[in-house]
This record gives structure tokens, C-alpha cells and sequence, in this order.
């Protein structure tokens, strides 16, 4: 019996430095107090601006390029990401950014209800239901389709690098922040960036094991504050994402994933910071990330928590009586318990895609629309899916590669069924989001659809 509680309580050690070594932590740097100034100076203008009814939300589609960094891998072997564990990421920033995450339907219907009329928080900032509003940032993201010469990515969005070819080292070297920073700054990055001002730029690479964080990002730039330590140029703009912590394995199982947690929120947390957005701490005790609507948090938060958090870890401004909010995309708990972004960090990322100089220009070069010759394209012939949404059937096109199996899931992740190829029925699904798992003879695809 005494060994039996021995072996009981090892196991549950063991589990909890796993679960520990699991957690995708972040290593962005603190934003500087200069660059926090200019910033608010152009969210008080724009402002003014909403106020004269001169200012709308913009919509955004953000051409993104990720950089797969491997070392001779055949495609779907690690590091060398499937196309589909990309895709299945690029499916989750727009949900993400959208306002409507997968697991959104989570969100306590009470939540924050009383600490927004303590603080007299505005009433465009909540929801129908007094809570704290789950902000859609109007910023949506796409596979990019041409390289930097104008040609046609044979698979839309990825740049594929063997870092031997172009006598890089390793990445997983770098066992430190510093020296994982200073690899990307000074190596790899400056031999591998396209074109800043129209691409968002993502390098997916292996790492030591010793790195304790999963993504990094730069901050975006604003005019006359180009020098400020820690700040970005032309050549390192852009996010560093571990591969095992990229897309989501609920959407596509058929990735390297460093658990089943990852969804793909490591990469949104990233992309909140490469569109200006603080921690939810503030990176400080109870410090301010400069959002009215995101109640003061004593530190970062980890793990799977539940609501209400920490009630009263902050007394100026308090947070009483319903605590941290622990499932903003700011915060660095697991995936599955984070699903909003709010109106005033919508507020900052536009402001900063409206100023930034290397954000102002993004999605204006065409650089997401299918090129009318892409059924010629090398490699790449797109699924489609009709109609969608559906109420009886749903079809599958594809004039070049052949379907060879269909599985739906729940939006999710929860499996449901095997499905016949080409001709799917859904009659018989209740209404509401799915995804289609569709293997080809080349590929692995993630398609969402609405049944009716």
C-alpha cells in the first residue's frame, strides 16, 4: 500500500511537470514607455475622430508567409509541417480575430458583469448582456499566394527553408532568450524576410529544449520612434512560432503537435503583439495594459483556470469582485481556456494598422486574391467547397487530386463520422459549424462549413 501511494503521488509530480513543460509561454519583449506614448497620442486622435464621426472600424485581410525552417525533411516529417497543420493555423487566427473562437460559447454568462459597472466601463465595450464584449478586431489573415518575384506559391503561404542549404545553424542550438533572439535577429531572419510591408512574416522552426517560450514577436513601428531599443527594422519584422506549438490539433490531427492542447492560440497570442497589444498584467504587478476594458491582473496566469480568478489581486485600480481575465488571448493560459480579444485591444490594433509603416500597407498588393491562372500552378489546385453553408448535401471540388477520405468534426474538434467523398449528406447534423478533414493523394486539408 505504501508503495502504491509512493507511486501515486510520482505520478502526479510527473504529471504536473509535464503539464508544465507543455504551457506555450511567450518571449516578446516589454514594449517601451516612448512608443506606448506615441501610440496613445494616435488612439486619442483617433478617437477624436470617432467622435466627429469621421472614423469607422477598417477591415483588414493581412497576406501572411510562413517561413518553415527545416533541414532537409521530406514534407510531413518534423520540422517540415503538413500544409494542412498551416492551414489548419491560418483557421484559427481568423476565427480568433473574428470574434468567434471555437470555444467562445465558454464565456461565463455573468462574467465581468459587475466589475464593468464599478469601473463605469463604456457600453460599447459590453455585450447584450452587460459582460465585457468579445471583440471582433475586423483583421482577418490569408495564405499568401505569389512570392516576393510575383510567381506562384505552389503551396499558397509557405516558404519552405532548409537552413543547411543557406549555411544557417541549427535552431535548436539556442538554449537561451538571448541567443535564440540574437539567431533570428542576425541570422536567419535578414536571409529569409520577404517584403515587410506586404507580407506578415511567420519562421516556423524546431527548438532546444531548454527555451522555455514558444513565440516571440516584433513590435510593430511607429513613425519617428524607428531607433528605440528593442524596436524592429526591415529586416527582422515579424513572428517566431516553435513548429509544435503551430496550428491546432483539433482541427488537424494529423500534425506535430507538442500536446493535444495546442489550437493554434500561441501564434494568436503573437499576432496580438505584432498589432501592438500588451500582456493582460501589463508586465508588472498588477501593471497596465493600457486597456480600460481588461481588469488588472497581479501576474500572468497558466493552465486551465476557472472563472472568477483571483478576485481582489488588485486593489488600484481593483479587479474585485470578478477577478483576472484569464481567457483574454493576452494571457498565457493553455489554448482551450482563452477565446477573446476586447474592444479597446480592437482599438489599439487598429489604430496601430492604420499608423504602423510597416502595417499601413498590408493587404494592398493583392497578394491574397487566387491568381486566375493558379489551376496551372505547380502543385496547388484548391478544394471547394458548395454549397456552403448547406442544408441537404455539401460537395467537394477538386479538378486535379483525387479525394480518398472525408471525416467531420465538430467546430470544437470532437469527432463525429466518416463521410462519403465528394457528396457528403448533412441533413441529419444539427445546426451550426464543422469541419471537413479531406485527404487527397497529395495533401491534408481542414474546410470549415455552416449547416443550416
Amino acid at each position: 500500500m505504501k508503495q502504491l501511494v509512493i507511486l501515486l503521488f510520482l505520478s502526479v509530480i510527473s504529471y504536473f511537470a509535464i503539464a508544465q513543460t507543455n504551457e506555450p509561454l511567450c518571449g516578446t519583449g516589454v514594449i517601451p514607455d516612448a512608443w506606448e506614448e506615441e501610440l496613445q497620442k494616435l488612439i486619442q486622435n483617433r478617437s477624436e475622430d470617432a467622435n466627429k464621426n469621421k472614423l469607422v472600424a477598417s477591415n483588414y485581410v493581412i497576406p501572411v508567409i510562413f517561413h518553415v525552417i527545416h533541414s532537409g525533411q521530406p514534407v510531413g516529417t518534423y520540422p517540415n509541417l503538413l500544409q494542412g497543420q498551416i492551414q489548419s493555423q491560418v483557421s484559427i487566427l481568423n476565427q480568433d480575430f473574428s470574434g468567434n473562437a471555437y470555444n467562445a460559447a465558454n464565456y461565463p454568462s455573468n462574467a465581468f458583469v459587475n466589475w464593468a459597472m464599478n469601473q463605469n466601463i463604456a457600453a460599447d465595450n459590453l455585450d447584450q448582456n452587460g459582460r465585457i464584449k468579445i471583440a471582433d478586431m475586423n483583421i482577418q489573415f490569408c495564405l499568401a499566394t505569389r512570392d516576393t518575384s510575383g510567381n506562384v506559391l505552389s503551396e499558397p503561404g509557405i516558404n519552405r527553408i532548409n537552413y543547411q542549404a543557406i549555411n544557417l545553424p541549427n535552431p535548436a542550438l539556442y538554449s537561451t532568450q538571448q541567443s535564440m533572439k540574437s539567431y533570428l535577429d542576425s541570422l536567419l531572419k535578414p536571409r529569409t524576410i520577404w517584403d515587410v510591408r506586404k507580407y506578415v512574416n511567420v519562421w516556423i522552426t524546431d527548438k532546444n529544449d531548454s527555451l522555455n517560450y514558444a513565440g516571440v514577436s516584433s513590435i510593430p513601428p511607429l513613425s519617428g520612434l524607428m531607433d528605440l531599443p528593442n524596436n524592429t527594422d526591415d529586416s527582422t519584422d515579424g513572428i517566431w512560432c516553435y513548429a509544435k506549438a503551430t496550428g491546432a490539433y483539433n482541427l488537424f490531427p494529423a500534425g506535430s503537435y507538442l500536446s493535444t492542447f495546442i489550437d493554434g492560440r500561441t501564434l494568436t497570442h503573437e499576432a496580438g503583439h505584432y498589432l501592438g497589444l500588451r500582456h493582460i498584467w501589463g508586465d508588472a504587478g498588477c501593471g497596465n495594459d493600457f486597456c480600460h476594458d481588461t481588469p488588472p491582473a497581479a501576474d500572468q496566469n497558466t493552465g486551465t483556470p476557472v472563472y472568477p480568478l483571483h478576485s481582489g489581486s488588485c486593489v488600484s485600480p481593483s479587479n474585485q469582485p470578478d477577478g483576472e481575465m484569464f481567457m483574454n488571448f493576452m494571457d498565457y493560459t493553455r489554448g482551450p481556456s482563452k477565446y477573446m480579444f476586447t474592444t479597446d485591444q480592437k482599438t489599439r490594433a487598429q489604430t496601430v494598422m492604420q499608423n504602423s509603416p510597416f502595417r499601413n500597407q498590408l493587404g494592398t498588393h493583392q497578394l491574397c486574391a487566387v491568381p486566375s491562372s493558379l489551376s496551372n500552378a505547380s502543385g496547388y489546385e484548391p478544394l471547394i467547397l458548395y454549397p456552403n453553408p448547406a442544408d441537404d448535401v455539401i460537395s467537394i471540388h477538386s479538378s486535379n487530386s483525387r479525394v480518398k477520405r472525408v471525416q467531420i468534426f465538430h467546430i470544437l474538434g470532437a469527432f463525429i463520422e466518416e463521410a462519403p467523398c465528394v457528396k457528403i449528406p448533412v441533413s441529419h447534423l444539427p445546426c451550426g459549424l464543422y469541419f471537413l478533414r479531406i485527404e487527397t493523394d497529395d495533401n491534408i486539408h481542414s474546410l470549415k462549413f455552416h449547416k443550416r
